[in-house]
């Protein structure tokens, strides 16, 4: 017995050596390029309706823009594209900055035919991560700032009628749950991106009040695939890097349902091939730059707007997240053959 109890002890500490050993020697270094800013990153706050600041004193709404371009929008109204940044748990609304600037730069050298406008929300870093109790609050202000957004493109001749969301960690769950609000115009919404969003379940079940909002938008993104179906939702996780939020987690439970919901980590994204941690996924500009020019593909030219067609935002995000390394989109690609005799 005390043999046996010897080897068991021994192969015990073993596993606990190799595991100390995979976490602080294992790791993949950081192949992410950090993205900058060329001019002085600007956050112009949103006003909103009185009853908004009321009721949400610690949220804020604020619009990315540098040098010209932002002090052109300080006088309002607007005419771009409109996207959406939620942070996640502790996120600041500043972790706009990345794909903002990069989208303004891409803009430019296309001499501004289309440029997006990113908005960012700030829910005062709250750790909704770990008391589940602030998210139902978080998500009914997001559906607010959406209204707004939308408010400030009445004048266009082309006004968008939806909001492009990028949702990190724990934003991406809470743009899915704004289809859970009875008060929630379902239209509003066509594209939603999510870096590295625990869609599955919780990383740590903390409190009641978390399972049940999870179970609460995933049954409902379950039960309701077909209505959905109008939603195009892209799933990037960070891979190997993000000790946070494991890659299994950010599977999308309804993309088995739908053909509307795609999937990826980001070592297998074209043109990145790169692990990202739980932070850097919002700034790794190898992936920044592959959902740049997706949005930019994803682009009607009559609207100047996100294309309302599915079947080809789902087209646009495949090229650049799962296909094509090396191509511009071009909608030739996608061709059907018949096989004789079915």
């Amino acid at each position: 017995m005390k043999t046996a109890s010897a080897v068991f002890n021994g192969i015990l500490l073993m596993l606990v050596a190799l595991g100390f050993r995979d976490v602080f020697f294992g790791y993949e270094e950081n192949r992410c390029s950090m993205t900058y800013m060329f001019e002085y990153p600007e956050y112009q706050k949103i006003k909103l309706p009185k009853k908004a600041a009321r009721l949400f004193p610690a949220y804020e709404l604020h619009l990315y823009g540098e040098g010209i371009y932002a002090e052109n929008n300080k006088q309002l109204p607007l005419n771009g594209i409109p996207v959406l940044f939620l942070p996640g748990n502790a996120g600041s609304y500043k972790q706009a900055r990345s794909i903002g600037s990069i989208a303004l730069r891409k803009a430019e050298n296309i001499d501004l035919r289309y440029h997006f406008d990113v908005f960012s929300v700030n829910f005062n870093e709250e750790l909704v991560a770990f008391y589940g109790g602030s998210l139902r609050r978080q998500t009914e202000f997001v559906n607010i700032c959406i209204k707004a957004i939308l408010h400030l493109y009445k004048s266009q001749e082309f006004p968008p009628q939806s909001v492009v969301i990028i949702g990190h960690s724990m934003g991406g769950l809470i743009a899915r749950a704004l289809f859970t609000l009875k008060t929630f115009n379902p239209q509003l919404i066509n594209l939603i991106i999510t870096q590295a969003t625990p869609h599955l379940m919780p990383v740590l079940t903390i409190d009641y009040y978390l399972t049940d909002f999870y179970a609460m938008v995933n049954n409902y993104w379950i039960l309701n695939a077909k209505e959905l179906q109008n939603v195009t939702v892209l799933s990037v996780a960070g891979g190997f890097r993000d000790f946070q939020v494991r890659s299994g987690l950010t599977y999308l439970p309804a993309s088995d349902l739908y053909a509307s919901a795609l999937s990826v980590a980001s070592t297998s994204v074209p043109r990145t091939w790169a692990s990202t941690d739980h932070l850097s996924i919002v700034w790794c500009k190898e992936l920044i730059l592959a959902t740049a020019r997706a949005l930019f593909d994803l682009i009607d030219v009559k609207t100047k707007q996100i294309t309302n067609d599915p079947k080809k935002r789902m087209s646009v995000l495949s090229h650049h997240f799962v296909r094509h390394p090396a191509k511009q989109y071009d909608s030739s690609y996608e061709t059907v053959t018949s096989v004789p005799g079915m």
